[in-house]
């Protein structure tokens, strides 16, 4: 059986518990080190109505919650000299992804007693990507990042474009704005022992704060 529900960006912020995304990074010449998180607890319950001609009549009701724990840690390699205002990064490290899917249904109908089909997978992959920055202006930049992950899940895509503006007199602060997209196949069991998968695809547009030191 397939459960599936689609939200655009405006109807599911009230369905956000807790969200957390940061980025640190340092760099001394060409090398560097970056450690990336994200953390997402979401939360709904929903009522579906079964017409006549299935094979139960009814509602059906489902309550889920999902909460996602996601951590990018490894090295960075700047082909171009640091001073350059075209940047091009080669990125490669690890990915741990632990997802905690709670999922339960009522089913309608006489004697029917709720179903639990949630599962908890958590799996560690390989990391690639690339990065490409460029300075189009005094205070401006652009950047592209790109990146797939592979080994413990079934695939994970990573895509962020994002520009930037730095201000303040020593250049510490930077306002940012994107757009970002990623999606994790994840495969694992239910409490029972049932195969199970979870699709996650998350997309939609940033802001955020960068402080330089």
């Amino acid at each position: 059986t397939t459960i599936g529900g689609d939200a655009a960006f405006k109807d599911i912020l009230d369905k956000v518990d807790t969200v957390f995304m940061g980025h640190f990074e340092g760099r001394k010449g060409r090398w560097g080190m970056y450690l990336d998180t994200i953390y997402l607890d979401l939360g709904d319950s929903k009522t579906v109505s079964v017409g006549p001609g299935g094979p139960i009549l009814g509602d059906l009701e489902a309550d889920a919650a999902l909460t996602m724990k996601l951590y990018d840690a490894g090295a960075l390699y700047r082909l171009r000299e640091p001073d350059d205002d075209l940047q091009f990064d080669l990125l490669a490290g690890v990915r741990y992804v632990d997802v905690d899917v709670d999922l339960n249904l009522t089913l309608p109908g006489p004697g029917m007693t709720p179903v639990d089909i949630s599962t908890g997978p958590s799996e560690t992959d390989l990391m690639l990507g690339a990065r490409l920055i460029g300075v189009f202006a005094d205070r401006w930049h652009w950047a592209l990042r790109g990146d797939y992950s592979f080994g413990g899940t079934e695939g994970t895509y990573n895509g962020l474009a994002s520009m930037g503006y730095t201000f303040g007199e020593s250049r510490l602060f930077t306002l940012t704005a994107g757009y970002r997209y990623m999606s994790i196949d994840i495969e694992g069991q239910t409490r029972r022992g049932y195969p199970s998968e979870a699709d996650i695809t998350m997309s939609g547009p940033i802001v955020g704060f960068v402080f330089n030191f």
